[in-house]
């Protein structure tokens, strides 16, 4: 996927000017940049949620799933409703995801029960629940702590082999670690 030729402002902030890049597919690609540098709005863009823009993506994907910053879980439900709400007769896959991310004893927990990270792995198994062409995370793992980090990574880039993933993250060492394409994103509003 290519990103030709990107503008895009806020109010009288450019945030992106003529900015281009290439996401490589089936590849796990990391957007690195510092706070403020475009990289929410790049997904936004890249999902069509955003479309206050000039310039091209090509090609743009069909089924795209989402995992946004903050968890967005339905609160009525439990974990595991919430996982399999996105593709039906998945009650089987969709425990199955919530046990490899480690929440298997969480399965009927709503989530004002559930932990900030617990939330966010949830979150995690209902995009991974969701069979897309392009997978987009916005700081995936950061409530994560390390060790949980360490063992529950590798599980999710296993589950999306030769998928297209676009992570956002501050972490120089988790990019360094899996990224097989490393995109730094620096922007006008933080030189």
């Amino acid at each position: 996927m290519k990103i030709i030729g990107l503008n895009k402002r806020f109010n009288d902030n450019l945030l992106f000017d003529n900015f281009s890049c290439e996401i490589a597919d089936s590849k796990i690609n990391y957007l690195l940049g510092a706070s403020g540098s475009g990289k929410t709005t790049l997904l936004r863009i890249i999902s069509g949620l955003d479309r206050d823009f000039s310039g091209s993506i090509e090609p743009t994907q069909n089924k795209i799933s989402y995992v946004f910053q903050e968890p967005r879980l339905l609160p009525s439900l439990s974990a595991l409703e919430n996982v399999k709400i996105v593709r039906e007769n998945s009650e089987k896959l969709s425990i199955e995801l919530l046990s490899l991310l480690e929440l298997k004893d969480a399965l009927n927990k709503k989530p004002d029960e559930l932990s900030g990270g617990m939330k966010m792995r949830v979150n995690l198994a209902r995009a991974l629940n969701y069979d897309a062409d392009l997978y987009l995370m916005d700081e995936p793992f950061s409530a994560l702590d390390e060790e949980t980090k360490d063992r529950i990574i590798p599980k999710v880039f296993e589950i999306l082999k030769d998928k297209t993933i676009v992570i956002v993250s501050h972490n120089i060492e988790e990019a360094n670690k899996y990224a097989e394409n490393i995109i730094n994103i620096s922007s006008p509003l933080t030189n």
